[in-house]
């Protein structure tokens, strides 16, 4: 596998330090790092001087990593004398005496990065800490022990807190990094490189602002989609309910992130995330010995993301009820008052995790001197490691509670110290497992019913753009919806804009849907109810981020307080169906008319069949409409619609028909197959290694993609499937990718064919749904590297126009790359 560009800072093969202050590991480096560290003490105020030789460093060869911790005054002078070394990163750590010009660093160090090729963290950064590897760039006298969560925060001191506090309960991490002024490397590339991190089973992530939109939308994406993500953010104001904080908390529904709220919350985040098994669902299963504890709990539990408690079956209740002593509570939350010991604690907890209906089981125990209570936490810590369902554990009290929650946290299940923190991270598994359903949504390969005439919408968007108009017509709101096919009827046969009539029915029930753009993240889609109710319910606004399906426009409506206080039992089938996709062709429109700055559809109201409108507004930008927003990679919205226009049916030669698309999450077991039956040859060819299948982050990571950074393509034949009466089922034939590189400017690509169709001209055809795509977004090179030996895609890459040098680093590989601006076709 090729070594990630943040490789040099994370996983450094030679090291140099230039301080004026002790630091712990150049004092005690790793016994693997000593013959690849050079160490300069510099007196403070003197100028740092670099040796012309390093420890460990080919003559010639690039130098991985730099630390410098000197006088800011120094820095510029420092950076000149490292370029002879052309360090891969560098790491620039805060000093006791203070920039005279702190602005003017960041923009030096942000300079001198792009032009050597240099990933900078800092300056003033906290460093970087990688416990398993010794490695400790830090200030901090030690290292926190090794763990499987990256910590990663835009904050020092908030770092120093959390490892002080993981310290005292030997909680550990796979890395720890606080980003300082972020001069050259962000949230996005830390996102980037933790995303693929086989040390890495989890992020933690403390965030003031994100840096870019688009890439920490995209990044965020990637890493959550293998690997758990908790974000906790600030800066709201005290105002949770802001437009920008609603929208933020939608762009991490969609990401597959959860977010927490409280810096109490993360300890709970890390501890669960640490631990526990994934749930499948959303409802638990508590038991205590007394109600207080479970009452607590779920006083703190709800919300559409949330867990909620689940129904017992009669099986179980009848179980629990022979189980339990008389006047116990045999419902959830399962109480008994009676003496606890080990052997209860194993038959009600092994009840509970065998209902069909119940996905997890929260067990809160208070100190009872009747009861065997390190029995019953000994009893949980042998059921919980084997359990097919995530068990979380409560021990409320600290004298003699707290061994007895080690004993858990030491077998790997999560033990709290309160009922609210427990079911908190219950809640943050549960809003994981809603989040991560959300997060696989895209729009289906097929458009809805007709299609858009977007070329008449355009010209109309577009004229009253050229008239300097910031708002539609009543006609031209009613011609711009039909252009998009809405399912809807006006009142009196046309769009009312000034003044709403008369409510057309006798008992109406008012709903609303709105478009509104934040400023960062680009439109945002709100439902719920209209006219006067709105007020009523803005504080409990559903809001969702294009583009929208059908199941992100169904879980829109539900998360409204309209769907629960009235609309679940009064529309119709019929109009729900209208309604779901009104939502999505409001989306399809917003993201094809970068110029639609905002659109106001209230009151709406359903009849027995159908959607009614009242009025409609729409108010425009600034955004040309001569611009098409597939060629800029829809840059006007938070996340890349599906590029449905490279969907294409193709014929091979001998007449097959077979299919080019961009893939799907739902492609990740077809992939996988495809993967299993290459030869070994072909795979080694691919991925450098014998691997015989995809791991399950390599899966996720290939299917689940951001299609602004990156686009995988896949060409499928239609196969008769025995499992389905010999109906026929897609099969991947060949798969073919690209990635954005760090420069923003080029891609790296791969590309296998399954090797029953190679020699069929696929490999070719492939590679050019890549190079048009890559053009389309503006990229003006296209990369990879090939083994020497494989003469099949080196003859391949030739054919199509590609250049091949030798790589500097291994002459076992080929580097070929291709000028977009001089591209040939064959």
């Amino acid at each position: 596998m090729l070594r990630h560009r943040l490789a040099a800072l994370f996983e450094p093969r030679t090291v140099l330090i230039i301080t004026d202050r002790p630091l712990a590991l150049a004092q005690e480096p790793p016994r693997w790092l000593r013959n690849a560290l050079t160490v300069v003490e510099a007196p403070p105020g003197s100028e740092p001087g670099v040796p012309e030789a390093l420890c460990g460093v080919v003559p010639g060869a690039r130098l991985d990593l730099a630390l410098l911790c000197i006088d800011p005054a120094l820095l510029g002078l420092a950076l000149s004398r490292l370029e002879r070394h052309r360090p891969r990163s560098l790491v620039i750590l805060p000093h006791d005496r203070h920039s005279e010009a702190p602005g003017d660093d960041i923009e030096r160090c942000r300079a001198w990065g792009a032009e050597h090729d240099c990933a900078v963290l800092g300056p003033r950064s906290f460093g970087i800490q990688r416990p398993h590897l010794g490695l400790n760039f830090s200030h901090q006298p030690q290292a926190p022990l090794g763990g499987r969560v990256a910590l990663v925060t835009q904050s020092r001191s908030i770092t120093a807190a959390v490892l002080d506090w993981a310290r005292d309960i030997h909680l550990g991490f796979s890395a720890v990094v606080s980003l300082g002024d972020e001069a050259g490397v962000d949230v996005p590339d830390v996102l980037d490189y933790l995303s693929m991190d086989s040390r890495t089973d989890g992020i933690a992530l403390y965030l003031e602002e994100p840096t870019s939109s688009r890439r920490f939308t995209s990044a965020l994406r990637a890493a959550a989609s293998v690997k758990p993500v908790v974000v906790l953010k600030v800066g709201r104001d005290g105002d949770s309910d802001s437009a920008e904080d609603v929208v933020f908390n939608a762009l991490l529904r969609r990401a597959g992130a959860v977010r927490i709220r409280y810096f109490v919350q993360l300890f709970s985040a890390l501890k669960v995330l640490v631990h526990t098994r994934r749930p499948r669902g959303r409802k638990i299963a508590l038991f205590s010995n007394g109600k207080g504890a479970s009452q607590l709990a779920l006083d703190v539990m709800g919300g559409p993301e949330s867990v909620s408690r689940a129904d017992l079956s009669q099986a179980s209740v009848k179980a629990l009820s022979e189980l339990l002593e008389p006047g116990s509570d045999a419902r959830n939350p399962v109480v008994t008052y009676a003496r606890m010991d080990a052997d209860i604690v194993r038959q009600v907890v092994d009840i509970l995790a065998t209902d069909p209906g119940v996905d997890g089981v929260l067990a809160l125990l208070c100190p009872d001197p009747l009861s065997d209570i390190e029995g019953a936490a000994r009893q949980l810590a042998r059921m919980a490691p084997e359990a097919r369902k995530p068990i979380i554990t409560c021990f409320l009290g600290d004298a003699g509670m707290r061994p007895l929650r080690h004993i858990l946290d030491a077998v790997g299940t999560p033990a709290f110290r309160t009922p609210e923190s427990a079911a908190n991270a219950f809640g943050i598994l549960g809003a994981y497992h809603y989040n991560q359903m959300l997060s696989q949504q895209i729009l289906p390969p097929e458009p809805l019913g007709k299609l858009p005439r977007l070329d008449d919408a355009r010209r109309i968007v577009g004229a009253a753009q050229r008239e300097r108009r910031r708002v539609l017509t009543r006609q031209e709101c009613r011609e711009l919806l039909d252009c998009f096919h809405m399912p809807l009827r006006y009142v009196h046969g046309h769009v009312m804009v000034d003044d709403t009539p008369e409510d057309p029915y006798d008992d109406p029930l008012p709903m609303a849907i709105r478009v509104s753009r934040d400023p960062r993240f680009g439109p945002y889609i709100v439902f719920g109810s209209g006219a006067q109710d709105a007020l009523l319910a803005a504080e409990q606004r559903a809001v969702e981020l294009p583009p929208l399906n059908s199941y992100l426009a169904r879980k829109l409506v539900q998360r409204s307080s309209l769907w629960q206080r009235a609309l679940l039992t009064q529309i119709t089938p019929a109009a729900f169906d209208c309604l779901i996709e009104t939502l999505e062709r409001v989306s399809q429109m917003v993201s094809e008319l970068p110029g639609l700055d905002a659109v106001v559809i209230d009151p709406l109201y359903a009849n027995d069949d159908s959607l009614v409108a009242s009025l409609v507004r729409m108010e425009l930008n600034s955004a040309s409409m001569l611009v098409l927003p597939e060629t800029t990679g829809y840059g006007h919205m938070a996340i890349h619609p599906y590029p449905r226009r490279l969907v294409q049916s193709k014929v091979f030669k001998d007449g097959q028909p077979w299919m080019l698309r961009p893939i799907r999450p739902e492609d990740a077991e077809p992939l996988q197959a495809f993967i299993r039956g290459l030869s070994d040859k072909s795979r080694y060819m691919r991925f450098v290694s014998m691997l015989r299948e995809l791991t399950p982050r390599m899966l996720a990571r290939y299917t689940r993609i951001d299609y602004d950074r990156e686009l995988a393509l896949v060409a499928t034949v239609q196969v008769p499937n025995p499992e389905h009466r010999g109906h026929p089922r897609e099969q991947i034939i060949g798969f073919a990718h690209y990635l954005r590189n760090p420069d923003g400017r080029g891609a790296e690509y791969a590309l296998v064919i399954a090797d029953d169709w190679q020699r069929r001209g696929l490999g070719a055809q492939l590679m050019r749904g890549l190079i048009d795509a890559a053009q389309e977004q503006g990229l003006t090179y296209i990369d990879g590297l090939v083994l020497a030996a494989n003469r099949p895609m080196l003859s391949l890459m030739d054919h199509l126009g590609f250049q091949n040098d030798p790589d500097e680093e291994d002459p076992t590989m080929r580097r070929v790359w291709l000028d977009l601006g001089e591209t040939r076709r064959p």
